[in-house]
């Protein structure tokens, strides 16, 4: 039995940032509605939840806590909800959490030493040890939560925290045998004690003495081993060091005794008044003298990463699965199957793919290497191959350029493709579709040559002269083929190419040849206005009337002014988008993505870490769905979409979709208009006939702010849309209600 549900979505990120978050009842927003109704300026986040992980929670609510993502069960209804940065979490990458029962509090912790607080109805970020420019290193390890404070071990040592008052009360740094730094990977305590797992063994420390001293703190005969786990049951205290090995610690002989037929033990957990440890796929007890019984055996063999024991049942973390109950119910979002490094728009959706490689050769790679779909609201596993580089459609049939060669797929089956000539099917780097309809193949191997997949299904072989490894390709109207690619060395260069003309030439830095002011190429896209747009490691410029360019023409690129200086001058572009209303995005390396208009001489929009959900101001790779208008953004450790104001024009004008209709007092997003065609003239008028909006549209959608011509927001009332074509001819009308 599998339980899902909707990942949260965000309309207006500045009003929900902290928004108060209820674990028991659901407050993500759902989008199971059409795509096209999701209002324009939303937020999504498409992480994975299927990681390995650790289980935490209390009798009601079962929390699950990967690297990168947090996600809990309701125990009463059985419901999952997420929490993520839309909810008010301080990033998307976590180093360990636990349930506090006595405050009802979730304590999640980050690498840069935040620890947040997540209650009922709040969030609380708690950042002394993140602020301590003392401190280096602030990752923290464990949390074990007794009664009102948390035990905090990490790299700089150890910290107790009220979570009552949210205020340190003690820490302990530099215990190492020379006062030197020690990290610790696990600690626990009795009434008189602490007890800290390290890779100096077990260090004791006596809460009457001075325990900033590190001389004051005891420490038990190193074993050779790393201590990465300890915990107490009565008076006796277990520890597991790194191979697995599973110890009682004797007060008199101040030693680890190892217990007899225990090996490769981990996850030493105290759950009520019993303490458990895993080995294999089972659980078991043991009590204060050593001894150990078997409590749960996973008869299915599925490897569980960790476990959590309550009166309301049995709960598994299981890679793939998400929650598992005792009855072997699983549990986890709807969402990608894996962590998205790559974020790829087709017909059919968007492809979530685990592996990505930049223009530079630098891998990115999931855990898992499992291709999702977003379609129609819902994620679905597909059927590929491994390490796809890059994606294309021909119909209905979908190209998959891989690091093992090239590959098809139509409907549910998938094969190879062999490219005629090669002793060894090479990676596939690129792959792009003409206006032709023609399939072109970039090959990772260096040779000089492309393959072309033509309509009638013949592959031919297109010598290049010139030819590195094609990162991107890209066509203008006169089917010139402008190649984005980089040499062994990793040196990127731009060429333009159409073996009907003969046209083969570099675009290089030298005036009338190119002109670049910066050779250290990132990526190319061309709009309507046939500009090439190039992102580089010094801003932003553009080659016009690509189309018309020859062996002999004249070749200088343009810098666009914003400002009174060149377009992102000093900032690392690294990805390039043109919208269907012809305006640019553009994503960084440092500086977050930014949306200028079709020129480059205006803002719009700029998203980064402080004003956004992004979780940095670093983006891996942006892609631009043009039939939806979904920004896609992949950034280390988290993937978003973003509803933009365009989509790509409709051919002819069809009836119009108007969302939100009716449109609610509380409603403070953008009205839109989709089913037009370029250029298109839109009015909207009272049912009295007054005109509130008018404009002319680039691309398929208008978006308006529901402000009327003379001021202030529209009143309630009936309004009608009216849509002429560029002869002005009225084509299409329809209205829509304000509330």
């Amino acid at each position: 039995m599998v339980k899902s549900c909707q990942v949260g979505c965000c309309l207006f990120f500045d009003n929900c940032r902290f928004w108060a978050l209820a674990l028991i009842s659901t407050l993500t927003c759902q989008f199971s509605f059409s795509q096209s109704n999701i209002p324009v300026g939303t937020w999504q986040i498409h992480n994975s939840y299927l990681d390995s992980g650790i289980l935490t929670g209390s009798e009601t609510s079962i929390f699950s806590i990967t690297g990168n993502a947090v996600f809990y069960l309701n125990v009463n209804t059985r419901e999952v909800n997420t929490l993520t940065v839309l909810d008010g979490l301080y990033d998307q990458n976590f180093t360990t959490g636990t349930f506090a029962p006595n405050s009802k509090k979730l304590i999640l912790s980050y690498p840069d030493g935040s620890i947040q607080l997540i209650g009922e109805r709040e969030i609380s970020t708690i950042t002394p040890l993140r602020d301590n420019p003392q401190i280096n290193q602030k990752r923290i390890n464990s949390i074990k939560v007794k009664g009102n404070l948390a035990l905090l071990s990490g790299a700089f040592g150890m910290a107790v925290l009220n979570v009552g008052n949210e205020t340190f009360e003690a820490s302990f740094t530099n215990l190492g045998k020379n006062g030197d730094a020690l990290e610790i990977f696990d600690l626990t305590e009795d009434p008189s004690r602490y007890y800290l797992a390290t890779a100096n063994g077990l260090l004791i420390g006596n809460k009457s003495r001075n325990l900033n001293d590190f001389r004051n703190w005891e420490r038990v005969a190193e074993t050779g081993n790393s201590l990465i786990e300890t915990e107490t049951i009565g008076s006796q205290v277990f520890t597991i060091d790194e191979k697995g090995t599973l110890s009682l610690f004797n007060r008199e002989t101040f030693e680890l005794e190892n217990i007899i037929g225990i090996s490769k033990a981990k996850n030493l957990h105290f759950f009520g008044e019993r303490l458990f440890f895993q080995m294999d796929n089972s659980v078991y007890s043991i009590n204060e003298n050593g001894s150990w019984n078997l409590y749960y055996n996973n008869e299915a063999q599925n490897i569980f990463s960790d476990y959590f024991i309550s009166n309301s049942g049995f709960f598994l973390q299981i890679k793939g699965e998400g929650i598992v109950t005792g009855d072997g119910s699983t549990f986890s979002p709807n969402a990608p199957l894996a962590q998205i490094k790559n974020f790829l728009p087709s017909r059919e959706g968007s492809f979530a793919i685990p592996y990505f490689q930049n223009l530079q050769g630098e891998i990115k790679l999931a855990n898992r290497q499992i291709l999702s779909r977003l379609f129609q609201g819902r994620w679905e596993k597909l059927v590929s191959p491994e390490e796809i580089l890059t994606i294309a459609q021909i119909g209905f049939d979908i190209y998959f350029g891989t690091n093992t060669g090239l590959w098809k797929k139509t409907g549910n089956n998938l094969i190879g493709v062999t490219l005629p000539g090669l002793q060894d099917q090479p990676s596939v780097s690129s792959l792009h579709v003409d206006q032709n309809a023609n399939l072109w193949i970039g090959l990772g191997n260096g040779d000089s040559k492309l393959y072309k997949l033509t309509l009638r299904g013949e592959l031919e072989q297109v010598n290049v002269p010139g030819l590195a490894i094609p990162y991107k390709i890209i066509s203008d109207r006169a089917s010139n083929l402008w190649i984005l690619q980089r040499n062994q060395s990793g040196n990127s260069s731009l060429q333009v190419f159409n073996e009907n003309s003969g046209l083969n030439r570099m675009i290089g830095t030298v005036n009338s040849t190119g002109g670049l002011a910066n050779a250290n190429l990132l990526d190319i896209d061309i709009d309507y206005n046939q500009r090439v747009w190039i992102g580089t490691e010094n801003g932003v410029a553009y080659i016009p009337n690509a189309n018309t360019i020859s062996n002999s023409s004249t070749v200088n690129t343009i810098v666009p002014n914003y400002l009174g200086r060149p377009l992102l001058a000093g900032v690392i572009v690294s990805q390039v988008k043109t919208a269907p209303d012809q305006t640019k995005w553009f994503g960084t390396e440092n500086e977050g993505i930014w949306r200028f208009s079709e020129f480059g001489d205006e803002l719009i929009e700029q998203f980064g870490r402080n004003n956004s959900p992004l979780v940095s101001n670093r983006v891996e790779n942006l892609n631009l769905d043009p039939s939806s208008g979904e920004l896609l953004i992949v950034q280390e450790n988290a993937s978003f979409s973003y509803r933009t104001s365009a989509i790509e024009s409709y051919a002819s004008l069809e009836e119009l979709k108007i969302f939100p209709n009716p449109v609610r007092p509380e409603f403070n997003g953008l009205l839109s208009i989709e089913g037009l065609t370029d250029f298109a003239q839109v009015k909207v008028t009272t049912s009295a006939g007054r005109v509130v909006y008018s404009a002319e549209i680039r691309g398929g959608k208008a978006t308006w702010n529901l402000l009327a011509l003379q001021g202030g927001r529209v009143q309630p009332g009936v309004y009608l849309v009216w849509v002429m074509d560029e002869s002005g001819k009225e084509r299409v009308s329809g209205k829509f209600v304000v509330l």
